[in-house]
């Protein structure tokens, strides 16, 4: 009679073990793996989100859902920790079995056996997705997938403080698109709204990493330079203008008016984006298509 309630009480502590690490497995986003990267377990919860079943993700390495956008450094850093056996924290975003985007919080701790031997890694993830769709809406324009004024605003207002504290040099360029009001009443406002996309990839495809460029408010563009002298900001100017004006995928010949400017330790935003925006109407009055700077 005692060893049946021993058993009892074994099987009991087994169910509710086991009950336990279900509800884990459907709840949490978690993944281990061994020494060399390969998945040796997922969740319940992790096949759901990315399409996989377990099965097919046995064996694999987790690039199988790398996003090809996500710069090199991103793993350069995470392995550095990892092998030093720390802890790595980050957010990355990741691609579904089919292949849609989805964002996650990630935190990756090395596994050790018995003896503190490391025998892999445990990756444990939170879905941010949501989070980052919102903050990429408040950051950027719904058109042109460019940043926005607002975030722009508060980009500038930061490499101001930093250049008056710090002395860092950086530049401005404001660009309007010449006669775009015509374009709109001749062609209509979509291939209007056509020009400003392609305008917003040419800028995007000829700025360096560091660059932000943004959509000012109807067919005007920023670009702020982090450490750029005039003369560098000037070239890409001129660049950007020609790139605009032989533009092979415009049906219409469009054209654009560049001001051009370094910000000055003693100058306030308001003085600074008045300067170079000064440039640029002068650049209109010259017969637009052209570059100016202060």
């Amino acid at each position: 009679m005692k060893d049946l309630n021993i058993n009892d009480n074994y099987h009991q502590k087994y169910h509710e073990v086991q009950r336990l690490q279900n509800i884990i497995s459907q709840s949490v986003l978690y993944t281990t793996a061994d020494l060399n990267a390969k998945i040796t377990s997922v969740s319940k919860a992790f096949e759901d989100l990315t399409g996989y079943t377990e099965e097919e993700l046995i064996g694999k390495n987790h690039n199988i859902f790398r996003d090809p956008n996500t710069p090199q450094h991103f793993y350069d850093e995470m392995w550095k920790l990892l092998k030093k056996d720390e802890k790595f924290e980050g957010e990355l975003k990741n691609l579904t079995k089919d292949k849609e985007e989805y964002w996650i919080k990630i935190v990756i701790d090395p596994m050790f056996n018995e003896d503190g031997i490391k025998i892999g890694y445990a990756s444990y993830r939170e879905n941010i997705t949501n989070t980052k769709k919102l903050e990429y809406i408040s950051t950027h324009d719904e058109l042109t997938n460019i940043y926005n004024r607002a975030y722009f605003n508060n980009m500038i207002e930061t490499k101001i403080k930093s250049a008056t504290r710090y002395g860092h040099q950086f530049g401005l360029i404001i660009l309007d698109i010449d006669h775009f009001k015509k374009v709109n009443d001749i062609f209509g406002h979509s291939v209007g709204d056509s020009v400003l996309i392609r305008i917003a990839k040419i800028l995007q495809n000829n700025i360096r990493e560091d660059d932000i460029v943004a959509r000012w408010g109807g067919e005007e563009f920023v670009i702020l330079l982090p450490h750029t002298e005039i003369k560098g900001a000037c070239l890409l100017a001129e660049k950007i203008r020609l790139l605009i004006e032989k533009d092979p995928s415009s049906d219409t010949k469009i054209t654009a008016s560049l001001g051009v400017g370094i910000f000055n330790q003693n100058e306030s935003k308001t003085e600074f984006f008045e300067k170079v925006d000064n440039a640029l109407y002068k650049a209109k009055e010259l017969g637009r298509n052209r570059v100016v700077d202060c």
